[in-house]
């Protein structure tokens, strides 16, 4: 090296000392290559002669530290070397302390020498924002990639937040394997501390701005706003590359979904080194090309950079760390939320509160019986980490729904019916498929349904029950659609000899609790009860709908008091406190019924028995304890039930007949019947209404050859 140019400086003490005449003698412009082994040289014959004498260690290290900085000077002004220079908004401070000493590019204090301190920015997208000229083709399209990048992790989370629909701002799962929770939170920590830019901004921010460089002379022009702006952009990405990781790992259902959705942020978030590389090799034109080699190879230093007491705490023992702090910030922000979402998941709080359940395509006694509302249950009762649900309204006798996890080494949801049944492995009256879905939606919604002896007995339709509709989910109106249907039903046929003088005849239409109001109660109390005309309290016989089929009963005979006698039949049946029971009964046991009819699959047969076949009730199974009325198809019972009352408008009188304002029906064309339905052709009487090719002229009732009266020969 050209030591020449130092001799400027030769009355700086390390030179005096360790160079005598003659060395200076030998040293010359053409014999730039011993300079510095000479002066190297000098510097050991003076420290082995100071060995010699006693006492000298002070002046062995004095020489030492000489040298080192003789070294030091002799570095930054050699002629072919890039000289250091000062960054012009490098601060106030370093601006006046320059002008102070008169420091000039080239020039230094001792102080300012730290050659362990050089650095350098991370190649990146975002160094060519804080560093490179604004009004340069390579800023804006620096600019323009960091946009596409914050665009997408933008949209990533927007895709997250909100947009299922539903109230909660993110929809996070029920509950997931603790497998899938250890790789939620493994994925989590990896995720801030595999984040550089989230590091580098903060370190970058605190930092500030580097006050003087080595390198193309454009970097003379760096400024503050400039590299602030730089920082926020990167600490925006790097906190939305993290925060997205987050969001997704915890949407993450499988570990296979944690991996993949977090390698999927990575590449979004390393989009900006990906830019710098390709820009490096000119993919985005020379001045970019050019802008990214200039910064890669710049050095820079920083007065204030890592001038730190470790002793005490002061600022610059924060800014120091600063990044330390931010980083493990965020990452004891994430894990505070990961912990509340997992709390959440156990206790149940992302998994259905209440749904509606109905079983379809199924010929289950049980089936409309169980139909209704479903909340978890107040008891918090949990199984497999998976919530009990139970019918609203029927905490004894309703439905229950819970998971098994190990129904014959298989896990299900199962169903199970009233408060005596707590084990779902063991007291389920049916199964879903196999399953380990911890949202019963995905359980049970739309599956198939077997009961334990393996047989299909339909499926289940399962949904959400939104706002208002929850504390309202459940209740029955008290239905009056079929009001004026039929006011009175005639019976016609022959069931049981023994009876026949006991059973009424007729049946009246009754509506209990008749309200406007909506209550947890039984479809049969719901839709109307007909009750027989011949019935008193305390002995009565019913006709009424239980959810799946109209049931005619026995006589039922029951205890009453004195002030009871006198009541109508409805105000007594609202009253009895025994009814209830005696209901519920027939219901679930069967008692009392003596015919059914088969499964109602019609709205309008839900309010009047009318054209339905009976049937025998099947045999009990003493196993059960709900034994449930259901048709015995193979046992029918040539039984009618018709409607004796007439309306003219939804039950009117058939064949022109007229009906009159007590509902009976004045069947003036020949008709007879409660609602002259029974045609009269072939009673040998002539009925001018049925003389037509429809009715068989009437039966040939109207011949002259056939018939007695006026209106034959017709």
């Amino acid at each position: 090296k050209h030591l020449f140019i130092p001799w400027r400086y030769s009355n700086m003490d390390a030179w005096s000392l360790t160079m005598s005449d003659d060395d200076k003698d030998q040293i010359s412009e053409t014999d730039d290559s011993s300079h510095l082994s000479v002066l190297i040289a000098r510097v050991d014959r003076i420290e082995e002669q100071a060995q010699r004498v006693d006492g000298l260690e002070n002046l062995i290290e004095d020489l030492q530290r000489r040298l080192h900085k003789a070294e030091q000077r002799i570095s930054p002004f050699d002629s072919h070397a890039t000289p250091w220079r000062r960054i012009h908004d490098c601060g106030e401070e370093a601006e006046s302390s320059a002008q102070a000493e008169k420091v000039e590019d080239g020039e230094f204090r001792d102080h300012d020498f730290k050659p362990d301190e050089e650095y350098q920015l991370p190649m990146d997208i975002y160094s060519v924002v804080s560093a490179w000229q604004w009004n340069g083709r390579a800023f804006w399209i620096a600019l323009l990639v960091i946009g596409v990048q914050l665009l997408l992790l933008t949209l990533l989370l927007v895709d997250q937040f909100g947009s299922k629909g539903a109230s909660d701002l993110v929809v996070f799962p029920s509950n997931v394997p603790t497998i899938v929770h250890t790789a939620q939170a493994l994925a989590t920590v990896i995720a801030i501390m595999d984040q550089d830019d989230l590091r580098s901004a903060i370190e970058a921010f605190f930092d500030g701005l580097p006050t003087r460089f080595k390198g193309d002379v454009a970097f003379q022009g760096m400024g503050k706003v400039q590299w602030n702006f730089a920082c926020f952009v990167r600490f925006l990405q790097g906190f939305l590359s993290v925060f997205a990781s987050f969001i997704l790992a915890v949407q993450s259902k499988t570990v296979f979904d944690v991996l993949l959705n977090f390698l999927g942020v990575k590449f979004v978030s390393e989009l900006d080194d990906l830019s710098f590389s390709l820009s490096l090799i000119g993919y985005f034109g020379s001045e970019c090309e050019r802008a990214s080699k200039k910064i890669a190879e710049v050095q820079f230093q920083q007065d204030n950079r890592n001038k730190v007491d470790e002793t005490s705490w002061n600022r610059f023992w924060f800014y120091k760390y600063a990044h330390v702090f931010g980083v493990f910030g965020v990452l004891a922000f994430l894990l505070a939320l990961f912990f509340w979402v997992l709390i959440s998941q156990n206790n149940g709080d992302f998994s259905p509160q209440v749904f509606w359940m109905e079983m379809t395509d199924s010929d289950a006694p049980f089936a409309a019986l169980f139909k209704g509302c479903y909340r978890v249950s107040p008891s918090g009762t949990r199984h497999d980490r998976r919530l009990e649900y139970e019918q609203m309204g029927f905490e004894k006798s309703g439905g229950k729904f819970a998971f098994c996890g190990d129904l014959g080494g298989e896990q299900a949801w199962t169903f199970m019916i009233g408060e005596s049944a707590t084990d779902p492995c063991r007291d389920y009256i049916g199964r879903s498929e196999p399953t380990t879905a911890y949202n019963i939606f995905d359980g049970v919604g739309n599956a198939q349904w077997f009961a334990p002896g393996g047989q299909s007995f339909g499926s289940m339709e399962v949904s959400k029950v939104l706002g208002v509709g929850v504390n309202a989910c459940g209740r029955t109106p008290f239905d009056q659609t079929g009001a004026n249907i039929c006011e009175q039903l005639k019976f016609e046929g022959h069931i049981d000899v023994s009876q026949q003088g006991s059973r009424s005849k007729f049946f009246d239409k009754v509506f209990l609790n008749n309200s406007d109001s909506t209550v947890y109660t039984y479809p049969a109390l719901t839709h109307p009860i007909f009750v027989g005309n011949s019935s008193i309290p305390g002995r009565y016989d019913l006709v009424f709908f239980t959810g799946k089929s109209w049931v005619l009963t026995n006589v039922i005979e029951a205890n009453i008091t004195s002030d009871k006698s006198g009541l109508s039949m409805q105000e007594y049946l609202d009253s009895d406190p025994a009814f209830p029971e005696i209901l519920f009964n027939m219901i679930f046991i069967g008692a009392h019924v003596d015919i059914i009819t088969s499964t109602v699959n019609y709205d309008d047969n839900q309010y009047t028995p009318e054209g339905m076949r009976w049937f025998r009730m099947q045999e009990q199974d003493p196993n059960f304890d709900f034994n449930y009325p259901t048709a015995d198809q193979s046992r029918p019972v040539e039984i009618h039930l018709t409607c004796a009352t007439c309306n003219n408008i939804t039950n009117p009188c058939s064949f022109g007949g007229i009906c009159a304002e007590d509902g009976t029906c004045d069947c003036i064309n020949g008709g007879s019947g409660a609602l002259c339905t029974e045609v009269p052709v072939g009673d040998a009487t002539c009925h001018p209404y049925f003389n037509t090719e429809q009715f068989d002229w009437d039966g040939g009732d109207c011949c002259g050859a056939t018939c007695t009266g006026p209106q034959c020969g017709l």
